[in-house]
């Protein structure tokens, strides 16, 4: 029997995954529809599942001790969620992953997937890799945060993460960035001006 259509995509960004290693884990899978606003990890909650996202966006999200809303990562289509943390120590989460949208995920119980790493060193170096991208993304934040300014964390994004801009919305961007909506629009503006009022902007919101 040949894997789904969305496989195909996966086995582009894991070429070190085979297509009979794809189906074993096509079999631990299931594939969930999420709503806009439906919590795929909430906060309180041991993490116990991982997924692909098939389709739609996701944020990593906490409340501050001011109240408001902070973003610590997002997840696009062909990301791979899961709170590490929270199922390493076996504790509660202290973060939400969230959908941003509508969304489409292939989910994994990741204590069935554990087995398989014993027999199949590539699904293991998945593993691996997928713990790597998320510490150098974490790392990364911090760096975008030591930032001093709106501006220069606005800028960093549009040389370096152009996909949160083009997708996220300003005021999901602003949460991101540990800044206010207003600052980021007054940073947002400046930028355009130097561009020359050109607009290489995604959602606004």
């Amino acid at each position: 029997m040949s894997l789904p259509s969305y496989y195909q995509r996966l086995i582009k960004k894991y070429p070190q995954v085979s297509e009979v290693e794809w189906h074993l884990l096509d079999q631990l899978a299931t594939v969930r529809h999420i709503r806009k606003g439906e919590h795929f990890l909430r906060v309180g909650k041991v993490a116990r599942y991982a997924a692909f996202v098939l389709s739609g966006q996701f944020k990593y999200n906490f409340t501050g001790d001011d109240g408001g809303e902070k973003i610590l990562k997002f997840g696009f289509r062909d990301d791979f969620l899961t709170n590490c943390l929270s199922f390493n120590s076996n504790k509660p989460s202290y973060l939400n992953i969230t959908a941003l949208e509508d969304a489409v995920i292939l989910r994994f119980n990741i204590n069935k997937v554990q087995p398989l790493y014993d027999l199949h060193s590539s699904i293991l170096h998945v593993n691996l890799q997928v713990y790597q991208n998320i510490m150098e993304e974490q790392a990364e934040h911090q760096y975008i945060l030591s930032l001093k300014s709106p501006l220069e964390r606005y800028r960093f994004l549009l040389r370096h993460r152009p996909a949160i801009i083009q997708k996220i919305s300003l005021t999901n961007i602003a949460r991101y960035l540990f800044t206010s909506r207003e600052a980021l629009s007054r940073a947002r503006v400046m930028v355009t001006k130097k561009l020359g009022g050109q607009n290489p902007y995604g959602p606004s919101m």
